[in-house]
């Protein structure tokens, strides 16, 4: 864990401590406690009220932060999962002949999902998933840019900071509008695909 993100876990420790919104002990008050921790010798009578809040209230405070450590800890340390890879049909592949777009033939698809392009570089197109439909592509994919051409069936050419709606079977992409820019119309299909 680097320095910055030990910090950035100490700064979510203490937003989540309950006590940290107290006022400090007066400090009459820390010297009588502090006294009174360090002489007494013997145990309070019975039904004796001993100033326990302050204390309470900081063992709460433990608590609360070894519990938000314990729970963010381990999601600070993990590794990210590596990106899922996709390709594209140089040709359109199966679905070259482009036919009409239906729930049926969408549903048959092995992954679905939504994700925004968040980066393009070196011919490498880095999506973000934010929606799966069906399948289990990690958190990020990456697929070749495709090519700029006018035929039918051609793979997508993706532009940064665009959502896509992406069917693909045994890692290739569909084409022929199947996997496409997310439109209300497309992400109609893709829901009536795989509800019901």
């Amino acid at each position: 864990m680097t320095d910055h993100e030990q910090d950035d876990l100490r700064r979510l420790i203490r937003r989540a401590d309950p006590s940290a919104s107290l006022a400090p002990l007066r400090g009459d008050e820390l010297t009588r406690l502090t006294e009174d921790t360090m002489t007494r010798t013997d145990p309070a009578p019975v039904g004796a009220r001993a100033p326990r809040r302050g204390w309470l209230l900081a063992g709460g405070g433990i608590v609360v932060a070894a519990a938000a450590a314990a729970f963010l800890l381990p999601m600070a340390l993990a590794p990210a999962a590596p990106p899922t890879h996709l390709e594209l049909a140089p040709d359109g592949g199966l679905n070259a002949s482009c036919a009409q777009i239906t729930p049926e033939i969408i549903g048959q698809s092995e992954d679905a999902f939504r994700a925004t392009v968040t980066s393009i570089a070196d011919g490498v197109v880095t999506l973000s998933v934010d929606k799966r439909f069906t399948g289990d592509v990690g958190d990020t994919v990456e697929v070749a840019q495709g090519e700029d051409t006018v035929v039918d069936g051609s793979p997508i050419v993706f532009e940064d900071g665009t959502a896509y709606l992406i069917a693909a079977t045994d890692g290739v992409i569909a084409t022929c509008g199947f996997s496409n820019v997310d439109s209300p119309e497309l992400e109609a299909i893709y829901q009536a695909a795989f509800t019901g």
